[in-house]
C-alpha cells in the first residue's frame, strides 16, 4: 500500500460528501472538507482523491481556490471524483489543475447526484447504495 491516503472534497448539497465518506471508509483515508479543514501536507508516496459536484459546468470556487493554493510533491498519485446532475464536466478541470500542480492523475469516478437546480427531480435517490459501493471499489483499485 501507498503512504497516507487523503480524500479532499467540497460538497454544497451533500452528494459528493456521501461519495467522499464512502471512499475514505473503504481505504482508511483521511477525509478533508476544504470548506472546514486545512489541506494536508502531502508526501511522496501518498495518494490523493479530489472531488466535487459540478456548478455551472465546473468545480466549486472553494475547491478551485484550495487546489491552487495546495503544494503537492511532483508525481504524487491522484484520482478525481464527483457527482453531477447533467454531466461530469468538473472532472477534466480537476484533472488539469492537479496535473499543473505536478500530480499524476491515474483515474476518475463519477455518479449521478440529486440535482437541486430542477427542484430535486433529477437524480432523486442518488448517489445510491450501488453508487457508493462502486465508489469504494474505485478507491480500493486506485490505492492498490
Amino acid at each position: 500500500m501507498a503512504g497516507k491516503v487523503y480524500v479532499v472534497y467540497a460538497s454544497l448539497t451533500g452528494n459528493t460528501r456521501k461519495v467522499a465518506q464512502a471512499m475514505a471508509e473503504a481505504v482508511g483515508a483521511t477525509l478533508v472538507d476544504v470548506r472546514k479543514d486545512p489541506l494536508p501536507k502531502v508526501e511522496p508516496g501518498d495518494v490523493i482523491f479530489v472531488g466535487d459536484g459540478v456548478y455551472g459546468g465546473r468545480p466549486s470556487r472553494a475547491l478551485r481556490r484550495a487546489l491552487r493554493a495546495w503544494t503537492l510533491p511532483r508525481g504524487v498519485k491522484a484520482a478525481v471524483f464527483g457527482t453531477y446532475g447533467g454531466r461530469p464536466s468538473q472532472l477534466p478541470i480537476l484533472e488539469r489543475i492537479l496535473a499543473e500542480k505536478g500530480a499524476q492523475v491515474v483515474d476518475r469516478f463519477s455518479c449521478l447526484g440529486r440535482d437541486w437546480f430542477l427542484l430535486g427531480l433529477v437524480g432523486r435517490g442518488r448517489p445510491s447504495a450501488e453508487d457508493l459501493k462502486a465508489a469504494q471499489a474505485f478507491a480500493r483499485r486506485v490505492v492498490g
